[in-house]
């Protein structure tokens, strides 16, 4: 059972994320993680629950000033074991505190978008972290998970910053570049 990614993108670019987690079932096969929108482009992050194993998805996503959000590629990657909340508060408090980590995503070439390149990185935070803010000018709240995704059209990934309750900086990373 699917799910309409492009919908569901732009459910929740023009939503955000649901106040409560969502619960994977036999109904319900994804669940929304994280998004992230940068004037014209965005970047939508789930879980799908697949046939013996569970899908970390990202799909990117370009603004058409008159069709909308229109969906241009994405990807993502399988894990055997069960994805529950448990698992992902388990790997938040792995992390350090302060710490961010980051890994490659997807990347899509738009030819109608300049630049053409669209890039993503999935993160992790740990749990002192509940703000990130991404090249000094988007603000990130995380989500309880600790999973967010970051998207940018420039040729170097931005920079990151993991910031506390009181919006000190805790850490900083740049996202691995494809």
């Amino acid at each position: 059972m699917a799910y309409d990614r492009e919908a569901e993108s732009r459910k929740l670019i023009a939503g955000g994320l649901p106040a409560r987690p969502v619960s994977l079932s036999r109904r319900r096969r994804f669940a929304p993680l994280a998004v992230d929108v940068d004037g014209d482009i965005a970047a939508a992050r789930f879980v799908r629950r697949g046939v013996s194993c569970y899908w970390d998805e990202t799909h990117i996503l370009v603004y058409d000033g008159q069709a909308g959000w229109r969906y241009t590629g994405g990807g993502g990657s399988s894990a055997g074991e069960r994805w529950s909340a448990e698992a992902f508060l388990r790997d938040r408090a792995d992390l350090a505190p302060a710490g961010i980590e980051a890994t490659g995503g997807s990347s899509v070439r738009d030819h109608a978008h300049r630049p053409a390149w669209i890039r993503t990185a999935e993160l992790l935070v740990g749990g002192a972290v509940t703000t990130v803010v991404v090249d000094g000018r988007r603000r990130l709240v995380v989500p309880g998970h600790g999973r967010l995704v970051v998207v940018w059209s420039a040729r170097q990934p931005p920079i990151v910053s993991a910031r506390d309750p009181a919006d000190r900086e805790l850490s900083r990373t740049r996202p691995p570049g494809r």
